[in-house]
């Protein structure tokens, strides 16, 4: 009996264990994908803005004078601080109008974002360093690109957007900070452009294989498993369709310290319910038996006793119908055996033999 409660208590332990942890796990992944979706919804949002106001100033220049392009170039890097430097190249490659000058008179025709802008809307996949024109100090971007067309929609020129990987990063730091998610970006060639975690280590290789094989799936958040006991989620695509595909993937990671704890704390007060329901359920058990099988011990003893003939009455059991029944068939057994008993003739001993008179 014992062993068989043990035997429950750890069978029911272990179900409630794996059900917890597999609630647990349930709840990380709807986290990751959640928060890796707010994310990028956020991210996208911001960034449309941009790509909004790159086309509305694209629009308005078409037929502008310079000195009108010049004051667009310098308001688009007065506002908002997310564009660092906006520019205006000619047909043939040579900036004409710069934020605050900077930049005019250079040849950009190998920029990829010209080659592209000169086309269609684009957005250059490989971040490029340049020197910020207001700090001088060398600076990360990602530029946005589009033709510019004249009154009679024949392109004239491309209009650039330099917005900083800076705000980028805070941005998405401060989402990272408020959803509990880590993010890291990498461009077309694999090298991280931005990673919002502690410490920036290396992804684990296996995360990253199994990203390669979702890198023609949609651009939604996909669960993708590291093999380090992390919870991780994938898109290949971090942009919405409304904007040109530059190659930007996302790995988004759960942070540890985002797990509530109350999980584990619960299982260990259910388990150990558990362990105490059992005892308790041992000691119950254990009393009951004792009080169900002792009488009956007793009744046996007394069987045993009139069985060797003594005169033994049976004392009244009532602790189970069947040890009342025993005890019943008892007393009827030696209440039969006693007239017996008394009737029967006493052994005859043996006369003794008279010794001889001599």
């Amino acid at each position: 009996m014992v062993l068989v409660v043990a035997a429950t208590a750890v069978f029911v332990a272990k179900v409630v264990s794996d059900q917890a942890h597999e609630f647990q796990t349930t709840i990380e992944h709807k986290l990751v994908l959640r928060g890796s979706d707010a994310i990028a919804l956020s991210f996208n949002t911001a960034l449309m803005r941009e790509w909004d106001s790159m086309h509305a100033v694209a629009r308005s220049i078409g037929t502008a004078s310079k000195d009108d392009i010049n004051k667009f170039m310098d308001a688009v890097a007065r506002t908002g601080g997310q564009v660092a430097w906006a520019g205006f190249a000619a047909p043939d490659g040579t900036i004409i109008s710069g934020s605050n000058g900077y930049d005019v008179g250079k040849n950009v025709s190998s920029k990829r974002w010209f080659r592209d802008g000169i086309r269609v809307p684009s957005v250059d996949s490989i971040t490029e360093t340049a020197t910020n024109a207001l700090t001088g100090k060398m600076e990360y971007f990602l530029s946005l690109s589009t033709p510019v067309k004249g009154p009679d929609g024949q392109k004239i020129g491309v209009l650039v957007y330099r917005v900083r990987i800076a705000w980028v990063r805070s941005f998405l730091f401060e989402a990272s900070k408020e959803l509990g998610i880590d993010v890291v970006v990498q461009d077309i060639n694999g090298d991280t452009v931005i990673d919002t975690r502690h410490e920036s280590t290396p992804l684990p290789k296996s995360l990253t294989s199994s990203a390669s094989l979702r890198s023609k799936s949609s651009g939604v958040f996909h669960l993708v498993d590291g093999k380090d006991g992390g919870t991780y989620a994938f898109a290949p695509d971090f942009v919405w369709n409304k904007l040109p595909n530059f190659g930007w993937r996302v790995f988004a990671v759960l942070r540890r310290d985002n797990i509530s704890n109350d999980l584990p704390v619960l299982t260990q007060v259910t388990l150990a319910t558990v362990a105490a329901a059992a005892l308790c359920l041992l000691g119950v058990t254990l009393v009951f038996l004792k009080l169900l099988l002792r009488p009956v011990e007793r009744l046996a003893e007394d069987a045993k006793s009139i069985a060797n003939g003594k005169y033994v009455f049976p004392e009244e059991a009532t602790s189970s119908q069947e040890a009342a029944s025993l005890s019943s068939a008892l007393a009827i057994i030696q209440s039969k055996l006693t007239p017996q008993r008394s009737e029967r003739p006493p052994r005859s001993t043996p006369e003794a033999t008279p010794e001889p008179h001599s």
